[in-house]
């Protein structure tokens, strides 16, 4: 092989390492995403500040640029990745409202009775008062 094929190859051979080094990087960073590490913390027991700290510092850190991602729009990232997957942030959904209020959500899972007692009330209620009909409270 001449001398000269082989200093071109030499350069393209390097870019193709660095570039394709670069962009598997990318492809294993892109894993995780916010929506992970929120949802994650929240399901373990976190409320909702440090899981939303731990989620915007990541996507602002994931972000390369001169701009910064802005609350608003790490809040949107999140939301937009749980409503493109919802069977996989299925435990996730009921925290998405506190991106917005800053409130901490809680599941609370009752029993069986507890939701009989209350279905039982409802209906006896609605037995009392009829939709659309005026009562009278004073007229006894």
């Amino acid at each position: 092989m001449p001398f000269g094929i082989k200093r071109s190859i030499l350069p393209i051979s390097i870019i193709y390492l660095v570039c394709g080094t670069t962009l598997e990087l990318k492809t294993n960073a892109a894993v995780t995403n916010g929506a992970d590490i929120y949802c994650f913390m929240r399901n373990g027991g976190n409320t909702h500040e440090p899981s939303w700290q731990a989620a915007y510092q990541f996507i602002k850190n994931k972000k390369q640029g001169l701009f910064k991602t802005s609350p608003k729009q790490a809040a949107s990232l999140i939301v937009e990745e749980v409503v493109q997957d919802p069977i996989k942030y299925e435990d996730c959904i009921n925290y998405l409202g506190d991106l917005y209020t800053g409130d901490s959500s809680s599941i609370v899972i009752s029993d069986d009775k507890e939701l009989e007692n209350e279905l039982n009330s409802s209906i006896d209620n609605a037995g009392k008062t009829p939709k659309g009909k005026y009562i009278d409270r004073y007229n006894n």
